[in-house]
């Protein structure tokens, strides 16, 4: 069931009550919403994602997304709790995440300490690892896919690009040019395992960037490891489970230099 305002929004999808619109492109509206049934309750603890016009490629995004979110569950990962796709209508439902993206974070937020940086970027590693595991990739790995919550938990989102490498999905390239592996920009191959670990490569890099350590002790493993992450082959790439134990392991030794003895005298 769908019910529309006078300006052409729902406020209703499904069992869903349609509120404040969070988030709106041409592809896209994201919106808070509640239960039906949750009568007067001021609580809006989910959002609710549909296309801003119903065409092919939007439906096959929600219908990817949710495909991808019923086989796959991790901590770090956006879950989608409800879904429908129809001639008519398609939408999904998700927990509202409150928090801000990691590109905000990369261009407004204050300065992270490298052991924070590397541990959002490790807890995105990790749901990829979840991802993969079960045969699935993201495909559109960025910093505008990750949400920060102020405890600093990080969850990948927007599965719409997923894909299930068990079965054929073609070479045409779906994501953002500036993360994307050397294959997919050259339609040589489909997305991949590799291809996410590219991406992320990527995103850790953007965190070396915005640091202001320049110890080279420091720096080195974690330039190599974004060397080994963005390999020009896609088979000389590590797997997501093995960037997200070498990313742990550099946390513990980037923490030490960070709470070294002379910042504990400060």
């Amino acid at each position: 069931m769908s019910r529309f305002t006078h300006n052409g929004m729902p406020d209703q999808l499904g069992i869903w009550r349609v509120g404040r619109t969070l988030q709106k492109s041409d592809r896209f509206v994201v919106s808070l919403c509640q239960p039906v049934d949750a009568g007067h309750d001021r609580r809006w603890d989910y959002a609710i994602k549909y296309p801003a016009s119903h065409t092919t490629e939007a439906v096959i995004e929600i219908n990817q997304a949710i495909a991808a979110s019923s086989v796959v569950s991790h901590p770090n990962l956006v879950p989608v709790l409800d879904g429908c796709v129809t001639d008519r209508q398609a939408f999904l439902v998700m927990p509202f995440l409150p928090g801000r993206s990691m590109q905000w974070h990369l261009d407004h937020g204050p300065a992270k300490p490298l052991p924070v940086a590397l541990w959002l970027v490790r807890q995105t590693a990790q749901a990829l690892a979840v991802m993969h595991e079960a045969g699935w990739s993201h495909g559109d790995v960025k910093p505008e896919n990750i949400v920060v919550a102020d405890n600093g938990h990080a969850t990948l989102i927007d599965l719409g690009f997923a894909a299930d490498c068990s079965q054929p999905n073609g070479s045409v390239f779906r994501g953002t040019p500036e993360y994307a592996a050397p294959e997919l920009l050259s339609n040589a191959a489909p997305q991949s395992f590799a291809s996410d670990v590219f991406a992320l490569g990527r995103v850790l890099w953007q965190w070396l960037i915005a640091s202001d350590v320049d110890d080279e002790s420091i720096l080195g493993p974690i330039v190599e490891m974004v060397e080994w992450m963005v390999a020009e082959s896609p088979s000389k790439r590590p797997d997501a489970s093995d960037v997200a134990r070498k990313l742990l392991r550099m946390e513990i030794d980037t923490l030490g230099h960070h709470i070294g003895p002379q910042r504990r005298a400060a």
